[in-house]
């Protein structure tokens, strides 16, 4: 178990209040235990019942379990919560189209290629359900491909609602962080804190999609720990679903 899983069991343990809850159960649900993720969520979202990356975990929890029907209805939850959330547009797209509801499915891919123009799988899901041969005759956007260089301006911005939380639901997630830390001597006390803290948040992009954001975040944990075996193994793996264009969870 690695020292920041063993952290985030002591930080919700200590307080089972804390918006922490959703990335231990990732944390959980990654490592195959899907039991224990589950119950974790349970938990969390009944101290916060309006946190977005709680119910988006929950929601995956479900989805692990073969729990198809109330999956669809977590997510639906995330929409209510947060209507521009990527993840939960996708993940809906996927059960529906497994239920057998193209129509559904179809909607719900529109939305997330409303929200992400230019991801290959979304445009690919689209022009199959529609059977016509460009996805730019039946989704109507006024998105144009990008110049040389302009990549960058038509990415998202991080706004609150990307990542799941308000801004005052982050600010609670750092200081809880950094209030549990243990005095540390040597050359650069806090930084494994710190790297703790920053990699929390690159989880929470992961969660909605956003996966460069979070290879973003942890490049720079990485700068800063380099040593860090964890940060290492999460960055390969983010950068190789990236590259493989498996922008969702």
């Amino acid at each position: 178990m690695s020292a920041s899983h063993t952290k985030l069991e002591k930080i919700c343990a200590k307080n089972p209040t804390s918006l922490l809850f959703a990335r231990l159960a990732e944390e959980f649900l990654r490592r195959g235990d899907v039991k224990r993720a589950s119950d974790i969520c349970r938990r969390g979202l009944r101290y916060r019942p309006s946190y977005v990356a709680g119910h988006v975990v929950m929601g995956k929890c479900y989805l692990a379990a073969g729990r198809c029907e109330e999956a669809r209805q977590e997510f639906h939850k995330v929409l209510q919560l947060d209507s521009d959330h990527l993840a939960a547009c996708w993940h809906l797209g996927q059960i529906d189209l497994e239920m057998g509801w193209e129509e559904l499915a179809l909607q719900s891919f529109k939305r997330a290629y409303a929200l992400d123009a230019f991801h290959p799988e979304l445009a690919a899901r689209i022009e199959a359900l529609q059977n016509v041969d460009s996805v730019s005759e039946t989704v109507q956007t006024d998105v144009s491909l990008p110049e040389e260089g302009e990549e960058e301006a038509l990415e998202p911005q991080p706004e609150a609602a990307e990542v799941g939380s308000s801004g005052e639901d982050l600010a609670t997630l750092f200081q809880e962080i950094e209030g549990s830390r243990e005095p540390e001597s040597g050359p650069n006390p806090g930084r494994p804190a710190e790297s703790i803290a920053t990699a929390t948040l690159a989880e929470l992009y992961a969660g909605q999609g956003l996966i460069r954001r979070a290879v973003e975040v942890l490049e720079r944990v990485l700068e800063r720990d380099p040593d860090n075996p964890q940060i290492k193994e999460r960055l390969e793996e983010l950068r190789t679903r990236d590259d493989s264009g498996q922008g969702f969870q």
